[in-house]
């Protein structure tokens, strides 16, 4: 176990050299992280970039992103369990017929 936490501890993120060139015969583009046995086909080695990076989303779509689920945990609290289980058995109900899906093929 130590030596599978040591391991994880002291691993390097995977890099490869990504060559790329078009094949003669073909004339399709290939890649490989070897370079081709023939140097004349003339390989590209493509750098590095790293990871891309997440976009970072703007506050102003996460207030409203927030706004909206509080206003829908409102909703589901007023609600009574009797509207849970009716809502329930007309779903079911809709599943079973098809009706359900039609209404969504319709949109």
């Amino acid at each position: 176990m130590r030596t599978l936490a040591l391991l994880l501890v002291l691993a390097a993120p995977a890099y490869a050299d990504l060559y790329r060139w078009v094949d003669a015969d073909s004339g399709s583009v290939k890649f490989s992280n070897l370079p081709p046995a023939d140097p004349r086909l003339g390989a590209e080695l493509l750098p590095y970039r790293g990871a891309p990076k997440p976009a970072a989303a703007s506050s102003s779509s996460l207030v409203a992103l927030e706004m909206r689920w509080r206003a829908l945990v409102v909703q589901r609290a007023a609600r009574s369990p009797q509207d849970v289980a009716r809502d329930r058995g007309v779903l079911r109900q809709e599943l079973e017929t098809g009706a359900l899906v039609e209404h969504l093929r319709a949109r």
